[in-house]
Protein backbone atom coordinates (compact mmCIF):
# COMPACT_ATOMS: atom_id res chain seq x y z
CA UNK A 1 0.00 0.00 0.00
CA UNK A 2 1.24 3.50 -0.83
CA UNK A 3 2.68 5.44 2.07
CA UNK A 4 2.45 9.09 3.01
CA UNK A 5 5.60 11.18 3.17
CA UNK A 6 6.60 14.70 4.04
CA UNK A 7 8.52 15.95 1.01
CA UNK A 8 10.53 19.11 0.38
CA UNK A 9 10.34 21.25 -2.75
CA UNK A 10 13.86 21.32 -4.21
CA UNK A 11 13.37 22.98 -7.61
CA UNK A 12 10.71 24.93 -9.50
CA UNK A 13 11.12 25.62 -13.22
CA UNK A 14 8.65 27.77 -15.17
CA UNK A 15 8.27 25.97 -18.50
CA UNK A 16 5.62 28.24 -20.02
CA UNK A 17 3.46 31.17 -18.82
CA UNK A 18 1.07 28.91 -16.88
CA UNK A 19 3.03 25.74 -16.13
CA UNK A 20 5.79 24.83 -13.67
CA UNK A 21 7.99 21.75 -13.33
CA UNK A 22 8.43 20.95 -9.63
CA UNK A 23 10.95 18.58 -8.08
CA UNK A 24 10.63 17.20 -4.54
CA UNK A 25 13.02 15.33 -2.29
CA UNK A 26 11.65 11.91 -1.35
CA UNK A 27 14.06 8.98 -1.86
CA UNK A 28 11.33 6.39 -1.27
CA UNK A 29 9.12 7.62 -4.12
CA UNK A 30 12.12 8.19 -6.39
CA UNK A 31 13.22 4.60 -5.84
CA UNK A 32 9.85 2.86 -6.18
CA UNK A 33 7.89 4.85 -8.78
CA UNK A 34 7.10 3.34 -12.19
CA UNK A 35 6.17 5.19 -15.41
CA UNK A 36 2.46 5.95 -15.43
CA UNK A 37 2.05 6.09 -11.65
CA UNK A 38 1.06 9.26 -9.82
CA UNK A 39 1.26 11.01 -6.47
CA UNK A 40 -1.40 12.81 -4.44
CA UNK A 41 0.01 16.01 -3.01
CA UNK A 42 -1.32 18.49 -0.46
CA UNK A 43 -1.97 22.14 -1.28
CA UNK A 44 -3.91 24.92 0.43
CA UNK A 45 -7.13 23.04 -0.38
CA UNK A 46 -8.83 20.29 1.64
CA UNK A 47 -8.11 17.34 -0.66
CA UNK A 48 -4.77 16.24 -2.05
CA UNK A 49 -4.30 16.72 -5.81
CA UNK A 50 -3.23 13.87 -8.14
CA UNK A 51 -0.29 14.48 -10.49
CA UNK A 52 1.42 12.04 -12.82
CA UNK A 53 5.07 11.46 -11.99
CA UNK A 54 7.12 13.13 -14.72
CA UNK A 55 10.64 12.23 -13.68
CA UNK A 56 12.66 10.52 -10.97
CA UNK A 57 16.30 10.89 -10.04
CA UNK A 58 17.25 7.95 -7.85
CA UNK A 59 20.72 9.36 -7.16
CA UNK A 60 19.36 12.69 -5.91
CA UNK A 61 16.30 11.09 -4.30
CA UNK A 62 13.86 13.35 -6.14
CA UNK A 63 10.68 13.00 -8.15
CA UNK A 64 9.09 15.65 -10.36
CA UNK A 65 5.61 16.67 -11.52
CA UNK A 66 4.22 19.22 -13.97
CA UNK A 67 1.67 21.71 -12.62
CA UNK A 68 -0.51 23.96 -14.76
CA UNK A 69 -2.02 26.87 -12.86
CA UNK A 70 -5.80 26.60 -13.05
CA UNK A 71 -7.19 27.64 -9.66
CA UNK A 72 -5.98 28.43 -6.14
CA UNK A 73 -4.67 24.93 -5.34
CA UNK A 74 -2.43 24.65 -8.39
CA UNK A 75 -1.35 28.28 -8.02
CA UNK A 76 -0.27 27.55 -4.46
CA UNK A 77 1.81 24.58 -5.60
CA UNK A 78 3.37 26.34 -8.57
CA UNK A 79 4.36 29.47 -6.66
CA UNK A 80 5.56 27.92 -3.38
CA UNK A 81 9.16 28.84 -2.46
CA UNK A 82 11.98 26.32 -2.50
CA UNK A 83 12.12 24.48 0.82
CA UNK A 84 8.34 24.32 1.28
CA UNK A 85 7.17 21.01 2.73
CA UNK A 86 4.16 19.06 1.45
CA UNK A 87 2.36 15.89 2.44
CA UNK A 88 2.41 13.36 -0.40
CA UNK A 89 0.98 9.86 -0.92
CA UNK A 90 2.63 7.69 -3.50
CA UNK A 91 3.52 6.17 -5.73
CA UNK A 92 -0.11 5.38 -6.61
CA UNK A 93 -1.79 3.47 -9.43
CA UNK A 94 -0.66 0.73 -11.77
CA UNK A 95 1.62 2.35 -14.38
CA UNK A 96 2.17 1.36 -18.01
CA UNK A 97 2.58 -2.23 -19.13
CA UNK A 98 5.95 -2.25 -20.89
CA UNK A 99 7.36 -5.05 -23.01
CA UNK A 100 11.07 -4.43 -23.44
CA UNK A 101 11.15 -6.17 -26.83
CA UNK A 102 8.47 -3.90 -28.34
CA UNK A 103 9.00 -0.29 -29.45
CA UNK A 104 6.87 2.46 -27.93
CA UNK A 105 4.82 5.20 -29.55
CA UNK A 106 4.22 7.94 -26.98
CA UNK A 107 1.38 10.39 -27.69
CA UNK A 108 0.90 13.30 -25.29
CA UNK A 109 -1.39 16.30 -25.24
CA UNK A 110 -0.97 19.39 -23.05
CA UNK A 111 0.21 18.48 -19.55
CA UNK A 112 -0.16 14.83 -20.55
CA UNK A 113 3.38 15.10 -21.87
CA UNK A 114 4.73 15.14 -18.30
CA UNK A 115 3.98 11.49 -17.35
CA UNK A 116 5.28 10.44 -20.76
CA UNK A 117 8.64 12.07 -20.00
CA UNK A 118 9.09 9.46 -17.29
CA UNK A 119 8.23 6.68 -19.74
CA UNK A 120 10.57 8.16 -22.33
CA UNK A 121 13.43 8.20 -19.81
CA UNK A 122 12.64 4.58 -18.92
CA UNK A 123 12.75 3.63 -22.60
CA UNK A 124 16.11 5.33 -23.05
CA UNK A 125 17.51 3.66 -19.92
CA UNK A 126 16.43 0.21 -21.12
CA UNK A 127 17.31 0.74 -24.81
CA UNK A 128 13.67 0.49 -25.91
CA UNK A 129 13.10 2.23 -29.27
CA UNK A 130 10.42 4.92 -29.10
CA UNK A 131 8.73 7.58 -31.18
CA UNK A 132 7.14 10.60 -29.54
CA UNK A 133 4.27 12.84 -30.68
CA UNK A 134 3.30 15.82 -28.51
CA UNK A 135 0.41 18.20 -29.14
CA UNK A 136 -0.30 21.67 -27.76
CA UNK A 137 -2.68 24.53 -28.49
CA UNK A 138 0.13 26.97 -29.30
CA UNK A 139 3.81 27.59 -28.58
CA UNK A 140 3.00 29.42 -25.32
CA UNK A 141 1.12 26.31 -24.17
CA UNK A 142 4.00 23.96 -25.01
CA UNK A 143 6.33 22.24 -22.53
CA UNK A 144 9.95 21.19 -23.06
CA UNK A 145 10.01 21.66 -26.83
CA UNK A 146 13.55 23.04 -27.16
CA UNK A 147 15.06 19.57 -27.50
CA UNK A 148 12.14 17.97 -29.30
CA UNK A 149 13.14 18.66 -32.88
CA UNK A 150 14.74 15.35 -33.74
CA UNK A 151 14.09 12.37 -35.94
CA UNK A 152 11.97 10.45 -33.44
CA UNK A 153 9.81 13.28 -32.10
CA UNK A 154 7.08 15.40 -33.66
CA UNK A 155 5.49 18.44 -32.00
CA UNK A 156 2.11 19.65 -33.27
CA UNK A 157 0.33 22.89 -32.39
CA UNK A 158 -3.25 23.81 -33.23
CA UNK A 159 -2.12 27.36 -34.00
CA UNK A 160 0.74 26.19 -36.20
CA UNK A 161 3.24 28.51 -34.50
CA UNK A 162 5.58 25.61 -33.69
CA UNK A 163 6.13 22.28 -35.39
CA UNK A 164 3.32 20.68 -37.38
CA UNK A 165 0.12 22.70 -37.76
CA UNK A 166 -2.70 20.54 -36.46
CA UNK A 167 -3.29 17.99 -33.72
CA UNK A 168 -1.57 14.76 -32.73
CA UNK A 169 -3.62 12.74 -35.23
CA UNK A 170 -2.33 14.94 -38.04
CA UNK A 171 1.19 14.31 -36.76
CA UNK A 172 0.63 10.56 -36.43
CA UNK A 173 -0.45 10.32 -40.06
CA UNK A 174 2.88 11.86 -41.08
CA UNK A 175 4.88 8.95 -39.65
CA UNK A 176 5.70 6.16 -42.13
CA UNK A 177 3.97 3.11 -40.67
CA UNK A 178 7.06 0.94 -41.10
CA UNK A 179 8.72 3.15 -38.45
CA UNK A 180 6.08 2.32 -35.83
CA UNK A 181 4.92 -1.13 -36.91
CA UNK A 182 4.46 -3.39 -33.88
CA UNK A 183 4.72 -0.50 -31.42
CA UNK A 184 2.78 -0.24 -28.19
CA UNK A 185 0.94 3.09 -28.07
CA UNK A 186 0.88 4.94 -24.73
CA UNK A 187 -1.19 8.10 -24.62
CA UNK A 188 -1.86 10.73 -21.93
CA UNK A 189 -3.84 13.92 -22.37
CA UNK A 190 -7.39 15.23 -22.81
CA UNK A 191 -9.93 12.40 -22.91
CA UNK A 192 -11.21 13.30 -26.39
CA UNK A 193 -7.63 13.18 -27.71
CA UNK A 194 -6.97 9.78 -26.13
CA UNK A 195 -10.25 8.43 -27.52
CA UNK A 196 -9.21 9.38 -31.05
CA UNK A 197 -5.66 8.11 -30.58
CA UNK A 198 -7.06 4.80 -29.34
CA UNK A 199 -9.31 4.58 -32.40
CA UNK A 200 -6.35 5.37 -34.68
CA UNK A 201 -4.22 2.71 -32.97
CA UNK A 202 -6.98 0.12 -33.34
CA UNK A 203 -7.26 0.91 -37.05
CA UNK A 204 -3.53 0.24 -37.38
CA UNK A 205 -3.62 -2.97 -35.36
CA UNK A 206 -1.56 -1.48 -32.52
CA UNK A 207 -2.03 -2.15 -28.82
CA UNK A 208 -2.87 1.08 -26.99
CA UNK A 209 -2.80 2.09 -23.34
CA UNK A 210 -4.53 5.22 -22.06
CA UNK A 211 -4.06 7.05 -18.77
CA UNK A 212 -7.47 8.23 -17.60
CA UNK A 213 -7.93 11.33 -15.49
CA UNK A 214 -10.86 11.55 -13.10
CA UNK A 215 -11.64 13.57 -10.01
CA UNK A 216 -10.14 11.82 -7.01
CA UNK A 217 -10.61 12.11 -3.28
CA UNK A 218 -8.78 9.35 -1.41
CA UNK A 219 -6.34 8.15 -4.10
CA UNK A 220 -6.36 4.57 -2.77
CA UNK A 221 -9.62 3.11 -4.11
CA UNK A 222 -11.84 3.50 -1.06
CA UNK A 223 -14.11 6.45 -1.85
CA UNK A 224 -15.14 5.35 -5.40
CA UNK A 225 -15.22 8.94 -6.67
CA UNK A 226 -12.96 8.19 -9.64
CA UNK A 227 -14.80 5.24 -11.17
CA UNK A 228 -14.87 4.68 -14.92
CA UNK A 229 -16.71 2.15 -17.07
CA UNK A 230 -14.86 -0.73 -18.72
CA UNK A 231 -16.18 -3.53 -20.92
CA UNK A 232 -17.29 -6.79 -19.33
CA UNK A 233 -18.71 -10.12 -20.52
CA UNK A 234 -21.07 -10.08 -17.54
CA UNK A 235 -24.39 -8.26 -17.35
CA UNK A 236 -24.99 -5.35 -17.82
CA UNK A 237 -21.98 -5.44 -20.19
CA UNK A 238 -19.71 -3.17 -18.20
CA UNK A 239 -18.08 -2.84 -14.82
CA UNK A 240 -16.95 0.15 -12.82
CA UNK A 241 -13.25 0.36 -12.11
CA UNK A 242 -11.34 2.81 -9.95
CA UNK A 243 -8.92 5.07 -11.80
CA UNK A 244 -6.72 5.51 -8.75
CA UNK A 245 -6.42 1.81 -7.87
CA UNK A 246 -7.20 -0.23 -11.00
CA UNK A 247 -5.70 2.49 -13.21
CA UNK A 248 -4.99 5.17 -14.11
CA UNK A 249 -3.60 3.19 -17.06
CA UNK A 250 -6.05 0.96 -18.94
CA UNK A 251 -5.91 -0.99 -22.16
CA UNK A 252 -7.86 1.25 -24.54
CA UNK A 253 -9.86 -1.70 -25.91
CA UNK A 254 -11.40 -2.15 -22.44
CA UNK A 255 -12.53 1.46 -21.97
CA UNK A 256 -16.12 2.56 -22.58
CA UNK A 257 -15.71 6.13 -23.73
Amino acid sequence: MAKEYTVTLKESIRVNPSTHFLSFYCPEIALNALPGQFVAISSNQFLKRPFGIAQVDKDKGTFSIGVRIVKDGTRYLATSPIGTEFEVMGPLGNGFSIEKDRPLLLVGGGTGVFPLRFLQSYAQEHSIPFYSVNGFRCVDDACFIDGERNSNCIVATDAGDFGVKGNVLDALEMIPFDMIRGSTVCTVGPEIMMKHVASWAESKGLTCYVSLEKRMACGIGVCLVCTCKTKSDKEPGYENKRCCKDGPVFLSAEVIW
